[in-house]
């Protein structure tokens, strides 16, 4: 039976073999992981990129952009898989259209995950009546917000929300998507509640 610390131990071997270059091993230890660990995709992601590493490749280089697929199918909110697709498709493949529109996916999650872990901060900070510290996680988000694709914000005349730091820097934005609600909840209460 496999057990999480054993996975950590395992993956720590694996990464010391790839830092000593030892691609032939630390593939062997990544395939014998996966056996323990079947459908993980932090491990498809390791072998697709040792298998292109390799010299003398025992892997097709399709099965290790198979496996970047799978692993982007297994966790459809993580950037990771989608980012290494582009960068196989940028350098296994020669397909920089392909490859701007893999990278374009994955830093759109990124964002989404860097945003929903400031809306937690920034809760986190009002909770303990750090309202500097969470207006400054509000003003990263609404900055984060600012670079959503112009396709993702509708097109209006002005801006729904216009909110001014303490530093006296302006930001206006379109409160748009899933976090709509949650962004303007603690705009009211970083920036209007502290003038009222």
């Amino acid at each position: 039976m496999s057990t999480t610390r054993t996975f950590k131990q395992n993956l720590s071997t694996i990464s010391n073999l790839w830092e000593s270059q030892d691609y032939d091993s630390a593939l062997a230890k990544v395939e014998e992981l996966q056996k323990s660990w079947p459908g993980n995709s932090q491990l498809l992601i390791l072998w697709s990129r040792l298998v292109q590493l390799q010299e003398n490749p025992g892997h097709d280089l399709n099965e290790a952009k198979t496996a970047l697929q799978q692993a982007i199918d297994l966790d459809k909110t993580s950037p990771a898989a989608v980012i290494e697709l582009g960068y196989f498709l940028d350098a296994i493949e020669d397909d920089p259209q392909a490859a701007i529109k893999s990278y374009s996916e994955g830093v759109g999650l990124a964002r989404k995950l860097l945003i929903e872990g400031l809306i937690g901060q920034a809760k986190g900070f009002l909770q303990l009546e750090k309202k500097e510290s969470a207006q400054e996680c509000v003003l990263e988000i609404l900055h984060l917000l600012s670079f959503e694709p112009k396709s993702k914000r509708e097109k209006a005349t002005g801006p729904d929300v216009l909110v001014t730091s303490l530093r006296g820097h302006a930001f206006g934005v379109h409160l748009k998507g899933p976090f709509a609600d949650q962004i303007e909840e603690l705009i009211n209460e970083v920036f209007v509640s502290r003038s009222a």
